[in-house]
């Protein structure tokens, strides 16, 4: 980030920055006052990491007129955080929008806990009319999570972030836009590359399942686990969700075709009361045929990894390796992971670097976070920052963490804290437990004490560990 990007820096003549509101893989957002209007505003930032090459930047520059574009087109609806103006600041674009006073649903879930069966109904009301909207001129948003919902101090509730929205007449960008999006939150059919309306009402039904239930029914503890559990699990069925039961079930179902259209959707959510039991049942197997050879393709890589794993076992890691590389060259990026991380074990870097890349371009996670690792680790801290970006983006709270570590290195402290509010603000006890870690080795204990607290509030054991180990004054336990 610029040193000019500091409260009071004036962008394009008219919105002066006030303070930063959050970052991730593809933008800062800032509280900003347009002094032309005299009203406040929200403007966001589109990173371009300095070493990115061309086509990196042409990219970025692209997705962010695609967001105003698509945002734009629904500035007049009640239910969608309003853009008013793209500027540019030599190469760098930003996004004017309205500034909303309030908090994400994702953050409320965090503090508060789920929302109330009324509460939560508001929400699915407020979202079949934003998507109806967007779906009607065309827009997908492919990116509907709590994080992308806010609750103003009003009342509303409104959908923002169009940041991976496609319009049917959009061009393909580039790889890295397969699948952009939190993949706990996202249909099957995405992970395939198969875009379609269906998958935001898949996203609105497993968002709605967290709200009401408390819990997000596909977050494993690995991105691996959290794949297998979208594209194979099946949720438990809803026990809070009330008259809210019927819609949650047949919006997450994994047959896209089976799910309801936004119309009768809106007809499940106002019928009169109901129950899960009395909802519609989905048509069997049997009756819906099932899409192409989507699922053959998984049931093979499935098969490929898994003898893979039986000849690491054996210390057979040449046949090992050839296995990985057939399941890579199918494209499936999980296995183009495993792969990356079975050359990195043998040496080779280089090698193990293209396939992560690789892999990262096609979502997967665990590579973006394993090459901002090899780069801080060889001093590129331009490129670290750029992956550890990514990886934000994609729901990682705990890339803020890394990310921070950047900033330090780069003696940018006050960024670094930013940060480091966010992840307290976030209440993810994962990275909690990570920044307390950070703090302790950094001789910051009383800020350590605070966040494995908070940590450990939520039941995380490992934080529980740590505190004690604080409190008594013995030395941290080192990691397995």
């Amino acid at each position: 980030m610029s040193a000019q990007r500091q409260p009071g820096w004036v962008l394009a003549g008219r919105y002066r920055l006030i303070e930063q509101l959050g970052s991730g893989g593809f933008g800062t957002v800032w509280k900003a006052r347009d002094e032309r209007l005299g009203v406040d505003v929200a403007v966001k930032e589109v990173l371009l990491p300095p070493s990115e090459s061309p086509e990196e930047h042409a990219e970025r520059v692209a997705r962010a007129e695609r967001e105003a574009r698509n945002a734009a087109r629904l500035r007049n609806h009640p239910n969608i955080v309003s853009v008013h103006d793209v500027v540019t600041d030599g190469a760098t674009p930003w996004i004017v929008m309205r500034l909303v006073s309030g908090r994400s649903l994702k953050q409320v879930l965090d503090a508060e806990g789920a929302l109330s069966v009324a509460q939560a109904t508001a929400v699915a009301t407020a979202l079949l009319h934003a998507l109806r909207a967007a779906h009607d001129v065309g827009v997908i948003h492919r990116d509907i999570k709590p994080g992308n919902i806010l609750l103003t101090a009003e009342g509303e509730v409104l959908l923002t972030d169009f940041g991976t929205a496609r319009h049917h007449s959009d061009h393909t960008l580039t790889a890295k836009e397969t699948i952009i999006g939190s993949f706990e939150y996202m249909a099957p059919e995405r992970i395939d590359g198969d875009d379609t309306p269906a998958g935001d009402l898949y996203s609105l039904g497993v968002t709605l399942y967290h709200a009401v239930e408390g819990i997000s029914p596909f977050r494993r503890t690995s991105i691996q686990g959290t794949m297998k559990a979208v594209m194979f699990g099946t949720a438990p069925p809803p026990a809070r969700a009330g008259a809210l039961a019927a819609l949650i079930t047949r919006l997450m179902d994994k047959r896209p075709e089976a799910r309801p259209s936004l119309a009768h959707a809106v007809e499940i959510l106002t019928a009169p009361t109901q129950s899960t039991a009395a909802a519609p049942k989905p048509a069997p197997a049997a009756e819906v045929p099932r899409t192409t050879g989507a699922g053959r393709r998984r049931r093979e890589v499935k098969q490929l990894l898994a003898r893979a794993r039986d000849h690491q076992k054996r210390g057979d890691r040449g046949e090992a390796e050839r296995l990985l590389r057939q399941a890579a060259a199918t494209d499936d990026a999980l296995s183009m992971y495993f792969l990356a991380r079975a050359l990195e074990n043998r040496g080779a870097r280089t090698e193990a670097e293209r396939w992560y890349r690789k892999a990262s371009e096609n979502g997967e996670t665990l590579s973006m976070v394993t090459l901002g690792h090899m780069f801080l680790n060889a001093g590129d801290l331009g490129q670290a920052a750029y992956w550890y970006r990514r990886y934000v983006d994609h729901g990682h709270t705990i890339g803020k963490v890394y990310l921070a570590a950047v900033h330090e290195a780069r003696d940018e402290d006050h960024h670094a804290e930013l940060l480091y509010r966010e992840v307290e603000r976030d209440g993810d006890k994962v990275a909690l437990m990570a920044l307390g870690d950070h703090w302790r080795k950094h001789g910051r204990t009383d800020d350590a004490r605070r966040v494995y607290a908070k940590s450990a509030q939520t039941g995380h054991s490992p934080a529980k560990a740590a505190l004690a180990e604080l409190e008594s004054g013995r030395r941290p336990t080192p990691p397995p």
